[in-house]
Parts: structure tokens; C-alpha cells; sequence
């Protein structure tokens, strides 16, 4: 009643060929970066601010810290919109973040309406986000 099956060997495959390669992938190029970067030692933030705070000066603190506030507020105000709008509508209201990086830190306070009291403006006057005078 039961058949007999021809002894065939069995075949197993321990290797899967990519259909796309990562070169020509912008998303999986952007993966395997994001992956080395947290991979790497350097990465590590804590190390980073331990190591470099120590050599900073009030001015480069001061800095970070307002770039810091600027990137959080532009960060909840993108994920508040729209996925596929949040460029387009961001620009619409505030300009590019770009345009937004280069004012005079005060004045880009103001149009994010960042409130830091906490943050001795008196050593960031004339200072864009990036550190260069305006």
C-alpha cells in the first residue's frame, strides 16, 4: 500500500544571494552604515562627551547644548506631521532647516520658540548653529 520512494539525496542551501546589491541600494547602503557606526567603539556617546568636555570652553558647551535643543524641537516638530508632507509643510511654516541652522541662534530660538533659560545667550550672540558668526 505504500510506494516506494526513490532514494533521492536531499539538498540543502546555507547561502542566500542578494537580489539587490548594497552598492546600488541607497536604503541598504544607509543599513550596513547605520550598523558599522553603532558597531564601532568611537560611536559610543558617553565616551565621546567624557573624553572632549573636559578641553571644551564655555563657549563650545554652551553651543552644543543650544544645537542640541534646536535639533530636538525640529525633530518634534517633523514627527508631529505627516509622513510623506513633513518636508514640504515643515518649509511652509518655519523655512528649511537649513535656512533655520544658519540664523543668529536667538533668532532661530524665536522662530522654533524654544524657551531656555538655562543657556547663557550672552556667549552665543552672533553665532549660527554651526558656531560660525552671522
Amino acid at each position: 500500500m505504500n510506494p516506494q520512494k526513490p532514494n533521492r539525496p536531499k539538498v540543502s542551501i546555507n547561502e542566500h544571494r542578494q537580489l539587490i546589491a548594497p552598492s546600488q541600494s541607497k536604503k541598504l547602503a544607509a543599513i550596513a552604515n547605520k550598523i558599522a557606526a553603532d558597531l564601532s567603539p568611537q560611536s559610543s556617546p558617553a565616551v565621546k562627551s567624557e573624553a572632549s568636555t573636559g578641553l571644551k570652553s564655555e563657549r563650545d558647551i554652551a553651543l552644543q547644548q543650544a544645537q542640541h535643543l534646536i535639533d530636538a524641537r525640529i525633530n518634534d516638530i517633523m514627527n508631529s506631521l505627516p509622513q510623506g508632507k513633513r518636508n514640504k509643510l515643515f518649509s511652509f511654516r518655519y523655512g528649511s532647516v537649513e535656512a533655520i541652522k544658519s540664523l543668529e541662534l536667538t533668532t532661530a530660538f524665536q522662530q522654533l520658540d524654544i524657551h531656555a533659560p538655562h543657556l547663557n545667550m550672552r556667549v552665543l550672540k552672533n553665532l549660527n548653529y554651526h558656531g560660525d558668526n552671522v
